[in-house]
């Protein structure tokens, strides 16, 4: 007599059933493990642009806020901001303002070289400049450049310039020893800054600066279809300084990080 074994097993249906439940739940998981994922690169990208931007606002705003007065000034798109960077100040003793001389003579204490100790590749002085004009128009008697320095001694130290009769005194007797200038740009997505390009009546575009040095990318110059002013000036007053504003966006992964700051500088020299 045969005997008939019977063996238990899945259906079809309950077969699907769990190829179903097991796609669902693969399919959870994976969402999860990804959209977590992605936060976490969001987050980790947003730290790091937030802290690299606020390095560049940072840096911009310490070099600007040495910005001879009446130096500072802003490209027609607003991309771009220029300046002349101090390197020391002082007090004149004689100042060649009836007509043009090779030389003039400054306080300095005889043990220092705070002044004297300045190399003078590509230094200049500036006396009283009241405009942007004055100030990049290397010839309109506000501006000599610098080849010399020679203690005299009884804190006097005597400085060779290039022939110049300047225009006026200043009040408070006020001497500048200052560098070429130094602009921040917008170019592309990138912040650069450029420096050692020379004096130059009209605002140069970053075409005609030379090398640029890489300050921080991914930064927009349009949102939307809109320019973005990155740079405003507000020239100072009697009673205020004056106001630079910088607005920052930067481009993330999905999304735009915008940074605001405001920087008061001097005006009056």
């Amino acid at each position: 007599m045969e005997t008939t074994q019977k063996t238990n097993g899945f259906s079809l249906i309950e077969l699907v059933i769990v190829i179903v439940l097991l796609s669902v739940v693969t399919l959870t998981v994976t969402t999860i493990f990804t959209d977590t994922t992605e936060n976490y690169l969001q987050s980790e990208e947003r730290l790091s642009m937030a802290s690299s931007s606020r390095l560049a606002v940072e840096r911009i705003s310490r070099e600007i806020r040495e910005a001879m007065p009446n130096s500072v000034r802003v490209s027609s798109n607003n991309l771009c901001v220029e300046f002349v960077p101090i390197l020391a100040a002082t007090q004149y003793e004689t100042l060649p303002t009836s007509t043009a001389d090779t030389s003039l003579r400054i306080i300095e204490a005889d043990a220092s070289t705070e002044l004297s100790g300045l190399s003078t590749s590509s230094l200049f002085v500036m006396v009283i400049p009241l405009n942007s004009s004055e100030v990049y128009d290397t010839s309109s008697g506000h501006v000599a450049t610098v080849s010399a320095f020679s203690k005299l001694g009884s804190n006097i130290t005597e400085v060779t310039i290039s022939s110049t009769q300047f225009l006026r005194e200043s009040p408070q007797r006020r001497i500048f020893f200052v560098s070429e200038p130094v602009s921040f740009c917008v170019d592309g997505s990138n912040l650069n800054r450029y420096e050692s390009y020379g004096f130059s009546l009209s605002q140069p575009f970053p075409s005609a600066m030379g090398a640029a040095n890489l300050i921080i990318n991914k930064v927009l110059s349009s949102n939307n279809g809109n320019p973005v002013s990155v740079f405003t000036y507000s020239s100072g007053a009697l009673n205020r300084s004056g106001i630079l504003l910088m607005n920052l966006l930067f481009q993330g992964r999905n999304e735009v990080i915008q940074l605001d700051h405001e920087v008061h500088i001097r005006n009056f020299p």
